[in-house]
């Protein structure tokens, strides 16, 4: 159930319920202060930004575009991030089934595209929907998905430890939006799609 956490720290915590079966709370206490406490500092560098970056996610899939709602971890972890999510105002933890359309008339300016699907590279966007080169993200080559650590058999850590490293992914995150703010981080997780 920790997909229905609303914050990326609420996700994480879901270990503590792991560890009970395993007899290891203690050990998983102290890990997840850990984590909890990287991620408090880093959320309080990404904050403390003047200049956020508009940012969209997703693509369309089968006709529809399933937007990360405005409450939802996503939009947390962004704002954490010191972006400015163009669908912050939505109410929703969910995500927001959207038209093709109604995603260009908010997104098209938008500074960064982010979690792009299966996409390993603006062709790729680009012969999928002639549209998203439309999108000033794709023009201006600031799409990234989280990709960065896929095997040879297609499997990506991304969805395997990436909820238990929510410090690792805001990380990926603020280098990518303001990356002098984290001169030294190099992206775990995500890669820039050329």
């Amino acid at each position: 159930a920790e997909f229905m956490e609303a914050t990326p720290l609420g996700r994480a915590e879901w270990m503590k319920f792991t560890a009970l079966f395993f007899n290891r709370e203690a050990e998983v206490e102290k890990a997840f202060g850990n984590i909890e406490a990287r991620y408090a500092e880093l959320s309080q560098l990404g904050r403390s930004t003047s200049a956020n970056p508009s940012v969209f996610t997703n693509t369309s899939w089968q006709g529809l575009w399933h937007a990360s709602g405005g409450k939802s971890f996503i939009a947390v972890m962004l704002a954490d991030a010191g972006a400015d999510y163009v669908w912050k105002d939505n109410l929703s933890a969910r995500s927001i089934p959207l038209d093709f359309e109604s995603v260009f008339e908010r997104a098209q300016n938008g500074d960064y595209w982010i979690n792009t699907g299966i996409w390993n590279s603006r062709s790729e966007a680009a012969s999928s929907d002639e549209r998203y080169s439309l999108f000033s993200a794709f023009k201006n080559k600031k799409m990234y998905n989280h990709i960065g650590r896929v095997n040879e058999h297609g499997g990506n850590d991304y969805w395997e430890s990436g909820v238990a490293n929510p410090h690792l992914v805001l990380a990926d995150l603020i280098k990518i939006f303001h990356p002098d703010l984290l001169p030294n981080h190099t992206l775990y997780y995500y890669r820039k799609l050329d």
